[in-house]
């Protein structure tokens, strides 16, 4: 019984030590977990070594005891396989699609190694960094090329102007090898910003720049450019909506330029040298077309200096000079067409003076022509407009009793050889004309000599004798100015002479 009862009362005793061993484990691992927690935040605030440690630049050797590195420039241009892919410009493209130049052309290994310098999109952070340490680690010409890359065109051609020309922020260049390649990044700057031109002149002063043994490198960069512009050129013209305008001309004649530029850089490329053939075969026929579209609108100044440049071309073709100096001749008596019918329009709204003025500037023309630039047929066919315009200028003013307004253009017409049927009427209106004048003088000299002032009525006298003798100097016969001589002698006896002085 007591031993039952030790029993029953060591029951609720172990009990109750579990309950305590369970409630002491609960406490240590809540312990152990705020430990834990603490010891968690410790390290993120006080960490015992970097999660991501600082890569330190080892401390740069003095230049002089620097490794050569090959250049960037220059294993690309030997590495063929990892090709630089310049992507389209933000600014507008060139009137022409043209094809890039490939950049693996660009420069020989540099004086100034550095590391391979790796397009990335990142262009900004990049080019910073770039300028960061172009001072020590990069060279000029691979921080531009660098530039080029990342699509920064403006930004190169700045860059390398202040070396190239010794600007306020830059240095110049005097190293032949690195002057030639920072000419030849910015010609690929030009290119993408469309200004081919620029680009091409860019090329040239790599060429000049570069040592000897450098030299085709660039060489074969601009006839790689004056290939593609030329192509271009010459695509244009053939899809041109106008094919007989100076603007298509003006594309193939350009197309002509750069394909000879480029193959006098590189002689033996045969591909530039069947490509400037094709485009000389197109060259004299658009030429042609051009001139002869210009003649029937009228533009005869601009045909003829079209048709002065083609014929003064060493290359022009012997077997168009003939259709071309027609072409030439043709243009003259176009023009004093031109002039006459400008002259009737003007006589038929009264404009006399101006009609007069028109047949004086046909009549200059003709004046500073040669015989070869205007065959004696065409001399002909111009003489006979000028007649018509002036015998039909000096009609008018006779009918309209103006005679002495009438003299100048007769007098000029008389001067024609249009044939004895023209001339006969020419010199019939200067006879009338004449005649009318005489009356007219008449009445002034009487007048003048009623009023006592015979020195006067003499000089009128003498004027009027004046006209008459020029008449008969050019052809008119005395018997046809008989009538009129004889009134100007009586006006001189009427005056107490008996002849002209």
């Amino acid at each position: 019984m007591i031993a039952e009862g030790l029993h029953a009362e060591g029951g609720p005793a172990v009990r109750i030590a579990g309950v305590l061993s369970e409630e002491a484990l609960i406490v240590l691992l809540a312990l152990f977990a705020c430990g834990g927690l603490v010891l968690g935040a410790w390290d993120l605030i006080w960490p015992a070594r970097p999660k991501h440690p600082v890569r330190r630049r080892a401390p740069a050797a003095p230049r002089a005891a620097r490794p050569h590195r090959q250049s960037a420039l220059a294993r690309h241009a030997k590495d063929r396989a990892r090709t630089y892919v310049r992507l389209q410009p933000p600014l507008a493209p060139s009137a022409v699609p043209l094809a890039p130049l490939s950049p693996s052309l660009v420069t020989p290994p540099l004086a100034a190694p550095m590391d391979v310098v790796e397009s990335t999109p990142a262009a900004e952070p990049v080019a910073a960094e770039l300028l960061e340490l172009s001072s020590e680690d990069e060279s000029l010409v691979e921080v531009c090329f660098a530039l080029y890359q990342e699509q920064r065109y403006a930004d190169v051609i700045d860059r390398a102007a202040d070396a190239l020309t010794a600007g306020p922020d830059g240095w110049p260049l005097t190293d032949p090898q690195a002057k030639a390649a920072l000419w030849s990044v910015v010609a690929l700057a030009r290119q993408a910003l469309g200004e081919d031109t620029g680009a091409r002149a860019a090329l040239e002063n790599a060429i000049a720049a570069a040592p000897d043994g450098e030299r085709p490198t660039y060489q074969r960069q601009l006839a790689s450019l004056a290939e593609s512009v030329g192509q271009g050129l010459l695509a244009e013209a053939k899809r041109h909506a106008s094919p007989d305008s100076e603007d298509c001309l003006g594309m193939i004649r350009s197309a002509v330029a750069w394909l000879d530029r480029g193959a006098a850089a590189v002689p033996a490329d045969a591909k530039l040298a069947e490509m400037g053939s094709d485009a000389q075969a197109m060259l004299w026929p658009a030429w042609e077309r051009t001139v002869m579209a210009l003649v029937q609108r009228q533009d005869f100044r601009t045909a003829r200096r079209l048709l002065r440049e083609a014929l003064a071309d060493p290359r022009f073709p012997s077997a168009r000079a003939e259709k071309f100096q027609d072409l030439f001749s043709g243009t003259f008596s176009g023009e004093v067409g031109q002039l006459t019918a400008q002259a009737i329009r003007s006589m038929q709204e009264a404009r006399e003076s101006d009609a007069l003025a028109s047949l004086q500037r046909a009549e200059t023309l003709l004046d500073t022509l040669t015989a070869e630039a205007l065959p004696p047929s065409r001399r002909e066919e111009v003489d006979r407009r000028l007649w018509w315009g002036y015998n039909k200028l000096g009609t008018r003013r006779v009918e309209a009793g103006e005679h002495e307004a009438a003299l100048e253009p007769l007098f000029h017409a008389l001067g024609y050889d249009v044939g004895p049927t023209r001339r006969q009427e020419t010199v019939a209106l200067l006879v009338r004309a004449l005649d009318g004048v005489a009356d007219a003088r008449a009445l002034a000299v009487r007048e003048l000599a009623d009023r006592g002032d015979r020195e006067a009525a003499l000089v009128h006298c003498d004027k009027l004798w004046a006209q008459l003798r020029s008449a008969n100097d050019m052809g008119l016969a005395q018997t046809e100015l008989a009538a009129t001589f004889s009134k100007v002698q009586r006006l001189f006896e009427s005056l107490g002479r008996s002849r002209p002085a």
